[in-house]
């Protein structure tokens, strides 16, 4: 089964051999879809507060449309957007469907998707990371038509189309109306469902008859379920017909629940270390101990990806080698990962600004990927065989989004961190959140900079394919972070759905029989 992980793009895994259940069996209701995810959307039905990515996307999809997608090849795709044209290298065109309605009745048109944007370019909507992660580039934009708006740019930004797809529709009449607060918890929608309630940590969508994405199954229910094993559980007992981020464990325990989907993520499951400092009172002087590039790649070679990658992982990883996974664009197929290698690593803390090694603070979130609390605790305790004493602190991931985007600030020199390629898998993408060019900066190389402003701008593929690898070369040399393994994720399925598809992390819930 490991060998087909590792070498398929999305392997179903049939189980159920002669299994015995762990619960008991849970009445199945015949019209409603049951999800639970690691964790809540943290903006509720507010697509345009804050992060884009998961956890929300898992609960937005089955409500909301983005303007495109891309699919697991990296390629930008029509969604609620039809059709675009660059006209210049700063001048975009893009026609949206003319089919889209919204659960209150009104029509998507370019007077709403021009609203959309007037809303990112206020005050408030310029706090969120969809303003500052993919709209900070935006110069102007006006409608041409009906349904085509024209978008113009600052400068040449090749990913525009890409980064449509973490923009989310709203219908901004009701949204000025009802507010925001009211909004958020019970938004009008234009997905394959409609929303009926929506808490903290649990939501309840029936069918919209008017969307132009139908749905198979009239109802959906959505919970949060922070622990792993309660989310297999579900599975088991027939509790929940999906679950997102299974841990490796968990996939021989899925026998009785028929299958399990292992795919392709776009993301680096990473240890961010701080060349910024956050500590109290500047304990540093303002120079924290990862700023020495010596250490930075000390702390690279103390660390064993392979056996991590095997007890921890359960064999379903690969070790990473740069901040992009081998589908993106722009990924460098000649790096290698670092090796484990002990003598190096202290020969190199011996050499640095701290030989005797120093104390510090790590914090970070549990439950947005496979075993990541185990495996981070493990990268963590391993560097006091150079010296380093990490003391390690896990939060909510409402508590960390808020330190990852700036609201507060971060308690220590590092944190874990998925160094996501998405939305438009494009290698480029983890340093719009953490480096000299991210609006709240925790790790700056200067030295990389030139590349970051050249990648943003060259409009020619293969030249900008060529800086991109290059900067994966210089990010993985200089150890701005600590690349364990590339990102999978696996979800778990009951034995009734089918025609489950996920691309990009987009989970095609309309598509789900039955």
């Amino acid at each position: 089964m490991i060998k087909h992980i590792l070498q398929g793009t999305a392997v179903f895994v049939g189980l159920g051999l002669g299994a015995t259940v762990a619960a008991p069996a849970i009445a199945q209701p015949a019209d409603t879809l049951r999800v639970g995810h690691y964790s809540k959307a943290p903006t509720r039905g507010n697509t345009m507060a804050g992060a884009s990515g998961t956890p929300s996307m898992f609960w937005w999809d089955s409500v909301f449309d983005t303007f495109t997608r891309v699919d697991r090849s990296g390629i930008v795709q029509p969604f609620a957007i039809k059709s675009w044209t660059l006209t210049s290298p700063t001048t975009w065109r893009f026609t949206f469907r003319d089919d889209i309605i919204f659960s209150n009745g009104a029509k998507n048109n370019s007077a709403n998707v021009v609203a959309i944007l007037d809303y990112l370019a206020s005050p408030d909507g310029q706090k969120s990371s969809l303003y500052r992660t993919f709209a900070k580039n935006y110069a102007g934009w006006k409608a041409i038509d009906e349904h085509t708006v024209e978008l113009t740019t600052k400068a040449p930004d090749p990913l525009v189309a890409g980064t449509f797809a973490r923009f989310y529709l709203s219908e901004m009449k009701a949204f000025n109306e009802m507010g925001v607060e009211q909004y958020t918890a019970k938004p009008v929608t234009s997905g394959p469902w409609k929303v009926v309630t929506w808490t903290d940590s649990e939501a309840n969508f029936t069918m919209h008859d008017q969307g132009w994405r139908k749905p198979k199954i009239k109802n959906i229910r959505i919970v949060e379920l922070p622990e792993s094993v309660n989310r297999r559980l579900a599975i088991e007992s027939g509790e929940m017909d999906l679950v997102t981020q299974m841990a490796p464990d968990d996939i021989a325990t899925l026998q009785a629940a028929g299958q399990a989907v292992i795919d392709n993520a776009p993301y680096v499951q990473s240890l961010m270390i701080f060349t910024e400092d956050f500590s109290p009172n500047k304990k540093w002087g303002g120079k924290p101990p990862f700023a020495d590039k010596k250490i930075r790649q000390a702390v690279n070679y103390a660390i064993d990806r392979q056996t991590m990658a095997k007890e921890l992982m359960r064999g379903a990883v690969e070790p990473a080698s740069q901040p992009a996974t081998p589908q993106t664009f722009g990924y460098n197929p000649n790096i290698k990962p670092y090796p484990y290698d002990l003598a190096m690593a202290k020969k190199l803390m011996s050499e640095s600004s701290y030989p005797n090694g120093f104390s510090m603070v790590a914090e970070f979130q549990s439950g947005a990927v496979a075993n990541d609390k185990e495996v981070n605790t493990a990268a963590f305790d391993a560097l006091s065989a150079i010296g380093i004493k990490v003391e390690s602190r896990v939060l909510p991931f409402s508590s960390w989004v808020t330190k990852l985007t700036g609201a507060t600030q971060w308690g220590g020199e590092a944190t874990s961190f998925s160094q996501l390629v998405e939305p438009m898998m494009d290698a480029s993408q983890p340093f719009n959140w953490y480096s000299c060019k991210a609006p709240f900066k925790f790790v700056c190389v200067e030295d990389h900079v030139p590349l970051i402003e050249a990648a943003a701008s060259e409009m020619d593929p293969k030249k900008r394919e060529a800086i991109l690898q290059q900067l994966m070369q210089k990010a993985h040399d200089d150890a701005i972070s600590i690349s364990l393994f590339n990102g999978r994720d696996i979800f778990g399925l009951s034995k009734r759905v089918k025609n489950f598809k996920n691309w990009n992390r987009n989970i095609y819930y309309e598509e789900i029989t039955f």
